[in-house]
């Protein structure tokens, strides 16, 4: 069994979720309202988890072996998704590009071609903390605090600009 903390998480989750919602309260833009609203959601995704790996490890402490084996299995998948889906990739709050490493392509919804790496086809720029209504430094912290990570990036097309290295 992991020595995942899933009460803990659910706890420090559901309180970053507040935060968020009352931070969105302060948004002047529709950027910055969309970014604290996809937030808000899949903190709701990861608490839900969270809410179901607590109650599997209820019922591992039951007496029914029955129950106790589902629930262990139950366990094992929700720890899986948790660590790849959740730990293992970056969440993407506003726009995302698929990148194929095999073949060094860019995929380019906007057209719904692949692009080679080496052209100047869209890219990600980050979004600043200013822009985004103060949302960086919550994603910061959930970071730190939980493992999850979020960011918050907009597709640019043509040449990228580099955001400041403060981000």
């Amino acid at each position: 069994m992991s020595d995942i903390d899933y009460l803990t998480l659910f706890t420090r989750l559901n309180g970053f979720r507040s935060i968020a919602t009352i931070n969105r309260v302060a948004c002047d833009t529709d950027l910055a309202r969309c970014a604290h609203d996809r937030l808000i959601a899949k903190l709701g995704d990861v608490i839900e988890l969270m809410t179901r790996a607590i109650e599997a490890k209820r019922c591992l402490l039951g007496a029914d072996p029955a129950r106790a084996e589902q629930a262990a299995e139950d366990l094992y998948w929700i720890e899986a998704e948790f660590e790849h889906r959740w730990i293992g990739q970056v969440q993407p709050l506003l726009d995302h590009l698929d990148i194929d490493l095999a073949t060094q392509e860019i995929f380019d919804p906007r057209t719904k071609r692949w692009y080679p790496l080496a052209e100047s086809g869209p890219s990600l720029q980050e979004v600043t903390d200013h822009d985004l209504c103060g949302l960086r430094e919550i994603i910061d912290q959930i970071a730190g605090e939980t493992g999850v990570s979020f960011h918050a990036r907009r597709i640019v097309y043509g040449p990228a600009v580099l955001a400041p290295s403060g981000l």
